[in-house]
């Protein structure tokens, strides 16, 4: 069975569908971060000096009772030309 019917059907039931397909319960792979305590910032990498992108995202949720911090976000970067290069935590 194809899957983008399926897709298309969930993102006419539930809005643009963006936070249906990639967020469940706080948890978010891939997507933009957010940045409601700081300006926008890349991360760049150790490495290679490419700029991070964002590989998943764990969120304080009252539905899943996960807490980051003082009910923040934890957010790990990854780089894109190469993923042997480090990773980069983010507290947020």
């Amino acid at each position: 069975m194809e899957l983008r019917p399926r897709l298309e059907e969930l993102v006419r039931e539930t809005g643009d569908g963006g936070d249906a397909i990639t967020r469940l319960a706080g948890w978010k792979l891939g997507g933009w971060p957010t940045w409601h305590l700081t300006h926008p910032t890349v991360f760049p990498c150790g490495d290679c000096g490419t700029a991070l992108t964002l590989l998943f995202t764990v969120a304080s949720d009252d539905e899943t009772g996960v807490v980051v911090g003082r009910w923040g976000d934890l957010r790990i970067f990854t780089c894109p030309t190469d993923h042997r290069h480090a990773f980069q935590v983010d507290l947020h």
